[in-house]
C-alpha cells in the first residue's frame, strides 16, 4: 500500500514533480512520461478538427504527423500559426482552495511545402510529390500552481526525520539531511524524558504540529520551457490512389521547474518559518523518424497509417536547492550556547550536472476519413503508445531502478481523435475531440487523461487561406510536498488536488503558389 501511495503521489501530476530523493536531480522516469505526452501541433485547421490528420492529407500538418499527406499537394504552400494559451489551475489543500492563471503567446507552427507534382496531361501512374519542412511546438511547460493550508498532523520535518532514521543517515550522506541539520532544524541526538541523551538518533527541538500548534504550509511552483520539433519530409502520389511519405524529426526540449515550499509556525514557536527552494533545469535534443501511407479505395474514403520511431533524447540535468530557516528570539534559549547560531540560517546545495539519454516510446496511428462530396468530411484517428517501453541510459549513473519503475507503473494506451468539417462555398466550419488516455497502471479514475474539445472556422480562396481554432483542455493531478509513512501514525500524507484547464486560440495564415 505504501509503495502504491508513493507512486500515485509522485506521478499523478502531468506538469509537476514531487520532491526527488535520489542521486538524480529529477527522476528520469518522470521525465520519460512528461516528454512522451506531447500535444498535437500543426495548423489551426487540424487543431480545430481535434488533431485528426492521419488520413486527411493536403495540410501543412502532414509534414510532421503523416508525410504521406504531402502527396495530396498540387501546389506549393507557406503557412504560419501563432497561438495564445491561457492556463488556469485550481487547487484544494487541507480544506483551502486557490487558483492561478497564466497567459502565453508563441508561434505554434511554421511550414513550407515545395510541390513537384506532374501535370495531369503527362501519362503514367507516378504523379510526383512534395518536400516539406515545418516547425511545431509540441509541448508548452509554462504554468504556475499555488496551494496552501493549515496542517495539524505532520510537517516536512516529520518526513526528513523518518528519512534520516530509516537510512541511518550521517552528515554528508544526503543533502536532504545535511541542509536541515546545518540550519538547526534537526539534530543527531534525542533527549528522553528523564534527561538521558541518545546519540545517533535524529530528532528536532521544533514543536511538532498539533491542533494547538498548527503549521501553515504553502507552495508556489513555476514551470517554463517547451518541446519544439523540426520535421523534414517527403510525400509522393501514385494514381491519386496510393500515397506514401517519410520524414526525419529533430526535437529540442527545455524544462525548468522552480518550487518554493514554506512552513510557518504559530507565534509562540521557537521557529518562525523556513523556505525550501528547488530549481531543476533539463535541456537537450532528440531525434526520430516516421513513415506513413494513405490509400483511397473509393473516391469518398481515405485510409491512413503512420509509424513514428522512438525519440532518442540526449539530456543535460542541473539541480540546485536551498533551505532558509528563520528563528524567533526564544530559540536562543536552546541554541544560545552555540556560537554559530544567529537565528537566521541559509544552506545551499548545487549537485553536479547529469547527462543521460531517454528513449520515449514509438507511436502508431491509423485513421479514416469519409468525404461527403464537396460538402465536408468526417475523420477519426486511433493512436497506440506503450509508455512502459521508455528507457533511460547513462554512463554516469545506474538507472536500472528507473527503468524497472517505468515498466511497473506505466502502460500502453489508445488515444482517440475525432473531427468533422462542413463546407459552404469559401467558408469552413469545424469541430473535434481529442482524448489522451491515462498512462498509469494503478489508477482507476483516469486522473491523468486529457480531454480536449475544439472548434474552428476557415476561409479558403484560390491563393490564400486563413483559419481560426479554439481548444479547451482539462485534466487532473495532485501534488504532495512530502510523504508520510502510515506506520508513523501521525496522520496521512497531505495532498493537493489540482484541476488543470487550458484555453488555446490558434490562427493560421497560408499562401499557395
Amino acid at each position: 500500500m505504501m509503495k502504491l501511495l508513493k507512486e500515485l503521489i509522485l506521478i499523478s501530476t502531468s506538469i509537476l514533480f514531487a520532491f526527488c530523493y535520489s542521486n538524480a536531480q529529477v527522476s528520469p522516469s518522470d521525465l520519460a512520461l512528461k516528454f512522451s505526452q506531447t500535444n498535437t501541433g500543426g495548423s489551426a485547421r487540424i487543431l480545430g478538427l481535434g488533431g485528426v490528420n492521419t488520413s486527411l492529407g493536403g495540410d501543412i500538418t502532414s509534414i510532421s504527423t503523416n508525410p504521406a499527406g504531402l502527396g495530396f499537394y498540387n501546389r506549393s504552400e507557406i503557412s504560419l500559426t501563432p497561438v495564445i494559451t491561457i492556463s488556469t489551475n485550481n487547487t484544494s489543500y487541507l480544506g483551502s482552495s486557490q487558483s492561478s492563471t497564466q497567459t502565453r503567446f508563441n508561434m505554434g507552427n511554421l511550414g513550407v511545402v515545395i510541390n513537384n507534382s506532374k501535370s495531369d496531361k503527362i501519362p503514367g501512374a507516378w504523379k510526383g510529390g512534395s518536400f516539406g519542412i515545418s516547425y511545431n511546438r509540441i509541448n508548452n511547460f509554462h504554468n504556475e500552481v499555488i496551494y496552501s493550508g493549515s496542517n495539524v498532523d505532520n510537517d516536512y520535518l516529520d518526513y526528513i526525520l523518518d528519512f534520516a532514521n530509516s537510512n541511518s543517515a550521517e552528515i554528508g550522506d544526503f543533502y536532504q539531511v545535511d541542509m536541515p541539520f546545518y540550519t538547526y532544524l534537526i539534530n543527531d541526538f534525542s533527549i528522553t524524558q528523564d534527561g538521558d541523551t541518545t546519540f545517533g538518533v535524529w530528532d528536532s527541538f521544533v514543536e511538532f504540529p498539533t491542533p494547538e500548534t498548527p503549521v501553515e504550509q504553502s507552495e508556489r511552483i513555476f514551470t517554463s520551457g517547451s518541446q519544439n520539433k523540426w520535421d523534414l519530409s517527403y510525400g509522393g502520389n501514385f494514381s491519386d490512389r496510393f500515397y506514401f511519405g517519410f520524414g526525419l524529426g529533430i526535437v529540442s526540449v527545455k524544462y525548468e521547474n522552480e518550487k518554493y515550499y514554506r512552513e510557518d509556525r504559530y507565534p509562540e514557536s521557537i521557529l518562525n518559518h523556513y523556505i525550501l527552494y528547488e530549481r531543476s533545469v533539463i535541456d537537450g535534443v532528440g531525434v526520430n523518424g516516421n513513415i506513413g501511407f494513405i490509400v483511397r479505395p473509393i473516391n469518398t474514403l481515405t485510409l491512413g497509417i503512420n509509424y513514428t520511431t522512438p525519440t532518442i533524447y540526449s539530456l543535460n540535468d542541473e539541480f540546485e536547492t536551498s533551505l532558509n530557516a528563520i528563528w524567533n528570539d526564544s530559540a536562543f534559549d536552546i541554541y544560545g550556547n552555540d556560537s554559530n547560531f544567529t537565528g537566521d540560517h541559509l544552506e545551499q546545495t548545487v549537485l553536479n550536472p547529469l547527462t543521460y539519454t531517454i528513449n520515449t516510446p514509438m507511436r502508431l496511428n491509423v485513421g479514416a476519413s469519409y468525404f461527403f462530396s464537396k460538402n465536408g468530411f468526417l475523420s477519426a484517428d486511433i493512436e497506440w503508445v506503450d509508455y512502459s517501453k521508455a528507457k533511460v541510459k547513462s554512463n554516469e549513473e545506474d538507472f536500472s531502478n528507473d527503468n524497472e519503475r517505468i515498466a511497473e507503473i506505466y502502460k500502453s494506451v489508445i488515444n482517440y481523435r475525432l473531427g468533422g468539417e462542413y463546407r459552404a462555398g469559401m467558408f469552413r466550419f469545424r469541430t473535434g475531440f481529442n482524448y489522451q488516455s491515462d498512462p498509469m497502471i494503478n489508477q482507476t479514475d483516469n486522473r491523468l487523461a486529457v480531454q480536449t474539445y475544439s472548434a474552428g472556422l476557415g476561409l479558403r480562396k484560390k491563393s490564400f487561406y486563413t483559419d481560426m481554432g479554439f481548444l479547451y483542455s482539462t485534466t487532473k493531478g495532485s501534488r504532495a510536498p512530502y510523504i508520510i509513512d502510515p506506520a508513523l501514525e501521525i496522520g496521512p500524507t497531505p495532498v493537493s488536488d489540482i484541476n488543470y484547464s487550458s484555453y488555446r486560440l490558434v490562427f493560421s495564415f497560408g499562401f499557395l503558389f
